[in-house]
Parts: C-alpha cells; structure tokens; sequence
C-alpha cells in the first residue's frame, strides 16, 4: 500500500466513479483502476460494488475511508512540521490566483513572503476559477483563491473574502450607485457561462426578472475592459481588477446596490495535499495582507462572519 493508491481510493469513493476520478487526478483510467486493483489485493477485501451507475462502497471500503483520511491528515501534519524549517532551506510553493485579482494582490503578497523566507522559492499562476480548481485536484498548484462554487466542495476550503462589484464604463470621476436591476439591463460585455463570475450575473438577472444585453463574450480580463473602454458596452467586475484603469480617469466604477452584488472568495487546498509550514505561513500572510488593504480602502468587500481569524 502506497500513499497515491489511498489518495486514489479517496477520489473514487467521493465521486463514487473511476471516470471521474480519473479526470480530476488527470490520471488514465486504466492505470487508476490498477491501482485500485492492487489495493484490494493487498488488502484481500472488495473495497467497492461495481454496477452500471458507478462505484459503492462495500463495509471494508467504508472502513477503509476513515483510516484513510486519518493517515493522510497524519502525513500531512507530518510533512507540514518538517517544511516549517525547510522553508528556510529552499523549496517552491505554487500559489494561484484569477486574473481579475493578480495586480490588486500579488505584488504585495510576494513582496512580504519574499522578505520573510528568502530562500523559499514562489510561483504564481493566474487562470480562471475552474481551471485552477482542476490545477489543484492534479496536485499541480499547493493553494489557490478562487470563486466559491459547487466545485469548490471537493477541495478542502475556507472563506476568505465577500468581495463586492461594480459596473465599469468609460469615463474619469466617480460614478454614482445604480440598482442592481439598472445595472443589469446595461449594454455588457461578459465573460463565458463557464464562468463563476458569469454564472453569478445570469442568476441575478433571472432573480431579478431581467433578460441581459450582452453584447460580446470575451474570457479575457485585458480584452473585456479594452471593449469596455472602446464603448462597445460596460462590464460588471470587482474594483481591483481596474484600479490602474481607474487611477489613469479612463473607467469610472458605479456601486451596485439595493441588493449589492458580490462573490464569495475562498481559499482552496488539495483534500490530500502536501499543507506544507510554507503554505501555512502564506495562508496567514494572504489573510492578513487581505485585512490590511479592506482597512486601507484598497479593496472594497468584508470579511465573512466564518472565516477564520
């Protein structure tokens, strides 16, 4: 028995499917399967039923789920305490972000953990929500700030920040408040539906009765405000990702209200990630560095009531 062949088995049993296990741990199916096969050889017990809609777990298997998630926490642990001094020996920590929040956040983020673990090495990738989200069920990213979606259930997660929005059109000055309804029934130019941010919009414009004008999908942040402010229609955004645009007097930012709209960030970890002391310590760096620029005006949002302190 090995540690990939429990974390396979954990995958499994969650979705209840070797596909799609498979898919999330971009694993091919027949080796998953394999390693599903060795375990229960070495176990000499059937850990699932097979039938036509999926995988159930027979007595053993479920018997097995708790040990299993026991003893990866415990390495988990284990690898945490023995990172807390290799940080200051080197390593790399990859840390993603969406786009819409790299200039608002990275730079200052980086720029604080550099200082303190100089010998840690750091990269950050920027794509959009799902994408990341598959990025750390493939154990290819240690911690992520994405929207809270569905998806998200199948990570290990915690709120970090109820981040509001704004409707962004061409123009210098302050832009007074619009409702919601008002703001929705704009000429807009939105990203895909395979969006959080996209799916957020279309369900308040279906709760609020309103059918929308959208004039372009465009999945690029730089490409949507480049529309934007060539006048082809407005977009709906949160304040940080047009600060630069906004200090220049070429957007201007109207709060949305009665209701405001917002997202829910969340920061996620592989269930069965390696949670080392580097991650620990960038967790509470991140969530400090958020607090700070909520108190400096820099980001517009609140704290959820659940986030940890």
């Amino acid at each position: 028995m090995d540690f990939r062949q429990l974390t396979t088995f954990l995958h499994v049993a969650e979705l209840g499917s070797v596909s799609k296990a498979a898919q999330r741990l971009r694993i091919a199916q027949p080796a998953l399967s394999r390693q599903l096969r060795l375990l229960e050889q070495e176990l000499k017990v059937s850990l699932f039923t097979r039938h036509g809609r999926g995988m159930v777990l027979t007595q053993p298997g479920h018997l097995l789920l708790g040990r299993a998630r026991e003893i990866l926490q415990r390495m988990e642990e284990t690898r945490a305490e023995l990172a807390l001094s290799a940080a200051e020996e080197g390593g790399q920590l990859v840390f993603g972000l969406m786009p819409s929040l790299g200039g608002l956040l990275a730079a200052r983020l980086v720029e604080n953990f550099l200082e303190r673990y100089p010998a840690m090495g750091l990269r950050i990738v920027s794509a959009s929500s799902g994408y990341l989200q598959e990025w750390l069920h493939a154990g290819q990213v240690d911690l992520a700030v994405v929207q809270a979606t569905a998806a998200v259930e199948n990570l290990r997660h915690t709120p970090l920040l109820d981040e509001d929005l704004f409707l962004l059109t061409p123009g210098s000055g302050k832009a007074s408040p619009l409702k919601l309804a008002e703001a929705l029934r704009q000429r807009l130019v939105l990203t895909g539906r395979q969006h959080g941010l996209r799916l957020l919009i279309d369900r308040a414009a279906r709760l609020h009765g309103v059918t929308l004008d959208v004039a372009v999908e465009a999945d690029s942040l730089e490409v949507l405000k480049a529309l934007v402010l060539r006048g082809v229609g407005a977009t709906i955004l949160p304040l940080g990702a047009v600060q630069g645009e906004i200090a220049a007097g070429k957007l201007m930012a109207a709060p949305i209200v009665t209701p405001g709209l917002s997202r829910r960030l969340v920061l996620a970890q592989p269930l069965a990630g390696p949670g080392s002391g580097a991650v620990q310590h960038f967790t509470q760096l991140l969530r400090a560095e958020v607090a700070a620029m909520l108190r400096d005006g820099l980001w517009v949002g609140q704290l959820p009531p659940d986030a940890p302190e």
